[in-house]
């Protein structure tokens, strides 16, 4: 219903074969949500065509290349949708749907103390949070910067050692050494208990041997027993999770937990009678409880491209090709921080071949010779010659600029930007239908990208109007900071 005649209609097939009919509920909720799948309006389009006329031809080609159109956007939510079904049914899908098993409780009365590690990059952090009636209190934390060896190249000893060490020293004199534990590790993990998490693969450059496949509670408490730490995880999540957790506990409408930094994932509250894999593995479930899902939703399409073909531009192509995980991430690449700079700067020097730009030093010929941070300043409001940019310019590069050359440079940092916050918007808003509830909702977001990127939560609201159109909803984007390691405390307070 309501879709454009050249849609491809296999991308409704995950919906009508998982093996098993869908109940009429389901059915009916999708009938709703085809509501929302509405042809593209060509008045608009039009305009939008017009509007790039007005470039010359080598940016008019890179807009082209950069522009997600709100067509693609819906073959983005279908294909998502049937992924999801897919994922929660237990069949193969690209997004693997994870239960977490932290599950929604009432947050009153929580008092004590409790410990949180947060390992989701190079940094390691340990905090420690005191607690009253449900409210932080007081909090302590320490930063450790992961050594290279045990990132690239190391082993399971190497990396869980040194965590170990670090929370040693960390809680060295404490009272409290054997509080519960919240463990956030944010990675692809496979979970068949609370406290026990597989690692499925490594991201974010991470290439730790011995790892991949085995529970992560388990090598750090072979490593707290050879650092005589007396502690155990009580919980181990993501940090979508945790960030969906930390929001939870101030606003019972959260409904999501978001990451747009380095890398990019959604996890969402999903009633455990929608979740047939886990119904089938755990019998005495209630259907009626909700559970928190981590979805993966980065690895979207991934390597399979049903959809994200008509999304992928060359620029995308060499970025997957020479990253660390081709093939895999393909969604994360459109949006996060780790992936922006390089998309800007292959762009950049497409302008330079084209005789718009000047070089910069040769920065342009270099892996990560823009960085996501400049791309960020690039897209600061700025005076009407664009001093700010002439001053990253010269700074950062070396190099005198003119007028044209930076309104060039800032649109193609705009344009970069605007596809990734259309798309996180793609993915959040079909998460938030597909959950039942986009006429009132917070989605908790965590992450640079979101937070330091200007105007990006803007940007998303646009797409949301463009998404839902005449179809009413209320969705919040509300910055929750620190979801990563406070949202691990407070999921050991929320589950011990």
């Amino acid at each position: 219903q309501g879709l454009r005649g050249d849609l491809n209609p296999p991308l409704l097939t995950p919906l009508r074969h998982t093996g098993q009919n869908l109940p009429q509920r389901i059915m009916q909720r999708l009938q709703q949500i085809c509501g929302h799948l509405k042809p593209l309006d060509n008045g608009s389009l039009k305009k939008e065509q017009a509007a790039g006329q007005r470039l010359p031809m080598a940016l008019r080609e890179i807009r082209h290349k950069l522009h997600l159109p709100l067509y693609k956007m819906k073959m983005m939510q279908q294909g998502l949708m049937g992924e999801m079904e897919k994922g929660l049914n237990g069949e193969e899908s690209t997004v693997l749907m994870l239960p977490s098993y932290v599950t929604r409780k009432s947050v009153e009365g929580k008092t004590g103390e409790y410990y949180a590690l947060d390992l989701g990059g190079t940094n390691f952090r340990v905090l420690k949070l005191v607690l009253k009636d449900s409210q932080v209190v007081d909090t302590k934390a320490a930063k450790y910067r992961i050594p290279l060896k045990h990132v690239v190249g190391g082993d399971a000893d190497g990396l869980f050692g040194f965590i170990a060490k670090s929370v040693a020293k960390f809680i060295k004199g404490s009272s409290t050494s054997s509080a519960p534990l919240g463990f956030t590790f944010s990675f692809p993990m496979k979970k068949n208990s609370l406290n026990s998490g597989i690692l499925v693969r490594w991201t974010k450059s991470f290439t730790t041997a011995g790892v991949v496949g085995k529970d992560v509670c388990a090598l750090l408490a072979e490593q707290f027993k050879k650092e005589g730490v007396n502690m155990g995880v009580t919980a181990v999540l993501n940090d979508t999770v945790g960030t969906l957790v930390t929001e939870y506990f101030k606003d019972d409408r959260a409904l999501l937990g978001v990451i747009i930094g380095t890398g990019f994932n959604v996890a969402y509250w999903e009633k455990v009678g929608n979740i047939p894999k886990y119904m089938r593995a755990n019998k005495e479930a209630d259907p009626d409880a909700t559970m928190c899902i981590n979805m993966e939703c980065g690895n979207f399409d991934s390597p399979t491209m049903r959809v994200l073909k008509n999304v992928y531009n060359k620029y995308d192509i060499e970025v997957d090709a020479a990253s660390p995980n081709k093939g895999l991430g393909l969604t994360e690449k459109l949006v996060s921080g780790l992936y922006m700079g390089e998309i800007a700067r292959l762009a950049l020097r497409d302008l330079k071949k084209a005789g718009i730009i000047r070089g910069l030093h040769g920065k342009l010929e270099e892996k990560k010779g823009f960085p996501a941070w400049h791309l960020s300043g690039c897209v600061e409001e700025d005076d009407s010659r664009l001093s700010k940019i002439e001053k990253i310019l010269k700074k950062e590069y070396g190099v005198e600029s003119t007028l044209f050359e930076r309104e060039a440079i800032r649109k193609v940092c705009e344009w970069v930007v605007l596809r990734s916050a259309r798309v996180a918007a793609t993915i959040i808003g079909t998460v938030v239908l597909k959950a039942g509830f986009e006429w009132d909702c917070t989605v908790a977001i965590d992450g640079s990208v979101f937070e330091k990127t200007p105007n990006y939560p803007k940007l998303m609201y646009e797409a949301f109007n463009d998404l839902f159109g005449d179809q009413p909803y209320n969705i919040r984007l509300v910055l929750t900071k620190d979801g990563s390691g406070v949202g691990a405390g407070l999921s050991a307070a929320l589950m011990s």
